[in-house]
């Protein structure tokens, strides 16, 4: 019984070789072209991928690329000139490729590193202005190594990185549940804070939001060590020394209730600088340390789709005659899937900065007080509205989007006594006090 069945299984093998071989015939001639000598050609063809495709220096990091794409066209009209340019948008980073990877230690420790390359300067958005469209980069664009850190994290412990990180505060002022914050968010500054408001160039729009630390409060990043704590009923800790003498602390929430989404931070931080320490790339001889609490919420109803975001900071300027710098920012409307492709999000927008000039963080030179002996303050406000549509497929979101910005300064002279207040064209003699800005395009990310 045993021979037979083997004669059975042996004929039947028989019949399926043949059965394939005959299959084989009849398959287009690309197949065919493989020839007898198949494996040999195969092993070819992948000897030829290997080497020209990245491979990673071993098998126990795991590696991934990823990063994103964010450009459009920027329409600008300040009362005297106007122009549209192709732009680099850093409203939520701009464009940027990163690395990242991670090792399991054990069941509960894992072991990892991240490296982001980023644009340094060329046509982005708050670099150029009314007489440059190539924002200080003229030709191909540069490019610099943003973070490249490393750290160990511990499902119980939480997470330690050191390196070029982001401080605990990084991103708090920034928190967005519409959808709307790819273009429209805290960082009123990046749209065209270099373009001039007085003077001939004496004092930009950056100048007047307060310089870096206010009007693109969501970065801050340094040569730090940050701990993040895990997360324990929505809430997650995380703190961050580094740069000799930088630290902040934050706190963060978010959670769902009653049909409500709810997400919002605070924090502190002590001589923050956006990029480092203020007293070494502000004034070493005064040696000021700004110190800054700042936050945000947002809040969205998940059946209807609206939604209201707002922040809020306030940098202590830590000089004599010096007044705190405020920000306030909303941002609220509407996210639906209207037409299948992803959310549709219909939005507006208001923020209003005081006493910017006075900040430590912006670029006028001696802060309020000149050598005219006037002490100088400042209000700036910012609306606009505008539309993103959310491509969920392609991991893409499109935009058009429009803003207005106004500013006004009040001074007092000292040989006067007097107390004037007027637009940013008589301040100097010369500049503008408003601003219009269009922007429309689109970020993809991979």
């Amino acid at each position: 019984m045993a021979l037979e069945t083997g004669r059975f299984s042996a004929k039947y093998a028989l019949s399926l070789a043949a059965t394939l071989m005959a299959g084989g015939m009849a398959l287009p001639a690309a197949a065919a072209d493989l020839g007898g000598n198949c494996c040999a050609d195969l092993e070819e063809r992948v000897a030829e991928l290997e080497a020209t495709t990245a491979r990673k220096g071993n098998r126990k990091v795991s590696l991934t690329v990823s990063g994103q794409v964010q450009t459009a066209l920027m329409a600008w009209d300040n009362g005297d000139r106007s122009d549209v340019y192709v732009v680099d948008v850093p409203t939520v980073g701009g464009t940027f490729f990163q690395f990242n990877g991670d090792a399991k230690i054990n069941p509960s420790l894992s072991a990892g590193f991240l490296v982001q390359v980023g644009f340094d300067r060329g046509s982005r958005s708050h670099q150029v202005n009314e007489v440059d469209d190539d924002g200080g980069q003229p030709g191909d664009t540069s490019v610099v190594v943003t973070l490249a850190n490393w750290y160990l994290d511990h499902k119980e412990l939480g997470r330690i990185t050191v390196g070029r990180a982001n401080t605990a505060t990084a991103g708090i002022t920034g928190i967005d549940l519409g959808g709307a914050g790819v273009i429209a968010n805290v960082n009123v500054g990046y749209w065209n804070r270099s373009f001039t408001a007085i003077g001939a160039g004496n004092v930009n729009w950056g100048d007047l939001l307060g310089g870096g630390t206010i009007n693109g409060s969501t970065l801050s990043r340094g040569n730090v060590i940050n701990y993040t704590a895990p997360t324990i009923g929505g809430f997650s800790a995380s703190a961050a020394w580094g740069e000799n003498d930088v630290w902040d602390v934050a706190l963060r929430y978010a959670g769902e209730h009653a049909g409500f989404r709810i997400a919002g931070g605070i924090g502190y931080s002590s001589n923050a600088g956006g990029l480092g320490e203020v007293s070494s790339l502000r004034d070493p001889v005064l040696g000021q340390e700004p110190t800054m609490v700042k936050g945000s919420a947002s809040i969205l109803h998940v059946a209807t789709g609206l939604y209201l975001s707002g922040s809020y900071i306030r940098q202590d300027n830590d000089l004599a005659g010096r007044d705190d710098t405020t920000l306030w920012y909303l941002n609220g409307g509407i996210a639906k899937n209207w037409t299948g492709l992803g959310n549709t999000v219909l939005y507006g927008e208001y923020a209003r900065v005081e006493d910017g000039v006075q900040s430590t963080t912006n670029t006028v030179a001696g802060g309020s007080r000149n050598a005219n002996g006037v002490d100088a303050s400042s209000e700036a406000t910012v609306w606009g509205l505008g539309i993103v549509q959310h491509i969920d497929a392609a991991a893409m979101e499109v935009f058009l989007s429009y803003r207005h910005y106004d500013g006004s300064v009040s001074r007092f002279s000292y040989t006067t006594g007097s107390v004037e207040k007027d637009d940013l064209k008589t301040f100097t003699g010369g500049g503008d006090s408003e601003m219009d800005v269009v922007m429309g395009g689109a970020r993809i990310r991979f």
